[in-house]
């Protein structure tokens, strides 16, 4: 019984502990997820290299002794196949925890209630202007995604303990997909990012999916072993990765994918939720369309450093929208293009700038509008 227990405590702390894709992958994820994005988010798509720079931190934020339910240990895992009728898994967390118990629905991760705890934060932060925050959080929100793709996130056999595969997890996740042997053979195929719901069906069936794929990798790695010869002693060869990178790529490649077009819809949503961007099957109908030229004043004022500059054309045409300073001295020019009839968003990003009183001015031919800002460092 000793020894039983002590290798159930050690497997606890691996699960705990393990890195959902391997922190190389989750870079990979949160820089790749951009290219799914619209034009308009220009924010995103610029600071993808910050993404990818924080795409680790919700791991070394987590502490092996937090006990807590709401700490970041359970956050990266659901070991969703450990409840009974998981496919029919209640998606309210508190429905969850009279069901089971507030034990063991920590024990078994709170992966889904994490994407939307963390989206939730990330749309308040969108709206007041907050774009240091939302790094954080839009990193945070792509590192619990590539956990949910991750499919040895979201079993109960998660290190192969049930069925003969012991340390898979970190084999396929981290040194499979380690620099030296198949992370350059990672990509992915641009699409194009729509609204889901952060709180509903859609990262319930993400995860489903994941697990589906679970058996694909378990055998794999039986497959490895047995075509490399290695007898799951000492450290793999790398015959063993070449033969579980055979019989894992198509899922993986899969997975990967899915991953970075899952945040990339988050990303989105958050940005229409924040009130920055129209969804894309949102069409004003003529009757709708402004009778007047109208510039609203930009959101957040004081903003530090982005905000968001908001205007009404009653007809289509070249339009300017130029920043100057409080003389009148053009600092910048964000748009100058030909745009339609409607409503328009612009994010004026300040960076560089100093603090103080600028003057926004949008023109259209004979139409003009201008406006103060104040920038505050």
């Amino acid at each position: 019984m000793p020894v039983l227990a002590a290798l159930t405590g050690l497997l606890l702390v691996i699960h705990s502990l393990s890195s959902g894709w391997g922190w190389d992958t989750h870079r990979f994820i949160n820089r790749k997820s951009v290219y799914h994005l619209p034009g308009q988010m220009l924010l995103f798509i610029q600071d993808s290299t910050l993404f990818a720079q924080h795409a680790a931190d919700a791991d070394q934020r987590r502490v092996s002794g937090d006990t807590t339910f709401f700490g970041e240990t359970p956050r990266h895992f659901l070991d969703i196949d450990d409840y009974p009728d998981f496919h029919h898994l209640p998606h309210s967390l508190d429905t969850l925890i009279r069901l089971y118990g507030w034990e063991r629905v920590k024990e078994n991760g709170t992966l889904p209630w994490a994407i939307a705890w963390t989206y939730d934060s990330l749309v308040q932060q969108l709206e007041r202007g907050d774009w240091t925050s939302a790094v954080q959080s839009a990193s945070d929100l792509g590192h619990y995604v590539g956990d949910a793709h991750q499919p040895l996130h979201v079993t109960r056999n998660y290190n192969g303990q049930f069925t003969n595969n012991y340390g898979i997890h970190s084999r396929y996740e981290t040194s499979m997909l380690s620099a030296g042997t198949y992370l350059g053979s990672l990509f992915i195929t641009p699409d194009s990012a729509v609204e889901v719901d952060a709180h509903g069906d859609a990262v319930f069936d993400l995860l489903l999916h994941a697990n589906s794929c679970v058996d694909t990798i378990l055998a794999a790695d039986t497959y490895a072993k047995a075509a490399s010869g290695w007898n799951g002693s000492g450290q793999p060869p790398a015959a063993y990765y070449d033969a579980l990178w055979a019989r894992t790529r198509r899922v993986t490649l899969d997975q990967v994918q899915r991953a970075t077009r899952t945040l990339a819809d988050l990303w989105y949503s958050a940005w229409v939720d924040a009130g920055l961007l129209l969804p894309a099957d949102v069409r004003m109908p003529a009757a709708d369309r402004p009778a007047q030229f109208l510039l609203l004043r930009n959101y957040p004022n004081p903003f530090n450093p982005s905000t968001v500059i908001a205007y009404d054309l009653p007809v289509g045409g070249t339009v300017s929208l130029t920043v100057c300073s409080i003389t009148g001295a053009p600092v910048r020019t964000p748009v100058y293009e030909e745009q339609s009839a409607g409503p328009h968003r612009v994010v004026f990003d300040g960076t560089g700038l100093a603090s103080g009183v600028y003057l926004c001015r949008v023109q259209l031919g004979r139409f003009a509008a201008t406006t103060k800002m104040l920038l505050v460092r």
